[in-house]
């Protein structure tokens, strides 16, 4: 079986699972939830414009989309994107997208750069001094090869829903991907889940709602440094609620993941 290409509608082509089904993005639209979803809300601009470099885990490579997002970020601002992006299925990159939609020329230079990382031997260096590492397996186990230095200053968590990929949103993978986080990184994800949110804050995070994307209310928004907004008290109460015992009182030690 075979992955299968699907129209979305801001005019970009994303990819369905040739299992399950679900697809790699939004059908509001690969290029629009790549850039509102994930790279807009990691500050890749913002940390482009403060530092020479930036190291971004992209969880979940599929056609490419959230790497293109990532790559029209940095532009222009002279600082190097370093990414590490984790993909199961060799098949995703290698499928052939319709060309001359949205997102052209980002999408263009991402897969030509992914599919030079399948032919390299998964790194490979792009123009503009940024480089990039695809590890193709398991993420679990591709993510807890990588040395033990490697720290990041985003993350874009984009798997399958829990429903198809339960084991990339478990406490021990959240866990693990904290652990890869600098202070002061921020990681989005689509999945508004309670059970999501929960490991996260278990994981040593603060947790706060991510922007609204098309038909999608929110997603989540999570780091050690994040400080949540107003708007997010009721869902740090929900959080207390769920985590119960591990929540200590005002003033005194606290369970991660709350201001």
């Amino acid at each position: 079986m075979s992955w299968r290409t699907v129209r979305t509608d801001d005019g970009s082509w994303t990819l369905a699972h040739p299992v399950h089904g679900e697809a790699c993005h939004s059908s509001t639209g690969a290029w629009t939830e790549a850039r509102e979803r994930y790279a807009g809300p990691c500050r890749l601009a913002a940390l482009a414009r403060d530092r020479d470099a930036v190291a971004l885990l992209d969880v979940g490579t599929g056609p490419g989309w959230n790497l293109a997002a990532a790559l029209s970020a940095v532009a222009g601002t002279g600082a190097r994107l370093s990414v590490v992006t984790l993909e199961r299925d060799r098949a995703a990159i290698e499928t052939r997208l319709p060309t001359g939609a949205a997102g052209e020329p980002w999408i263009g230079r991402a897969r030509d750069a992914l599919t030079r990382a399948l032919d390299g031997g998964g790194e490979v260096a792009l123009d503009g001094g940024h480089r990039l590492q695809l590890w193709l397996g398991d993420a679990r186990d591709t993510l807890a090869a990588l040395p033990d230095a490697s720290r990041f200053d985003a993350v874009f968590l984009d798997p399958f829903s829990p429903a198809v990929e339960p084991e990339l949103w478990g406490d021990a993978f959240l866990v693990a991907i904290a652990r890869r986080m600098s202070p002061h990184a921020v990681l989005s994800t689509y999945s508004a889940a309670t059970a999501v949110r929960v490991g996260l804050a278990r994981a040593g995070l603060r947790v706060a709602r991510g922007p609204r994307v098309g038909a999608k209310r929110e997603g989540t928004l999570a780091g050690r440094g994040l400080v949540p907004g107003p708007g997010d008290a009721d869902l740090a109460r929900r959080l207390r609620r769920r985590l119960g015992g591990e929540i200590r009182s005002e003033g005194r030690e606290r369970a991660p993941g709350f201001a």
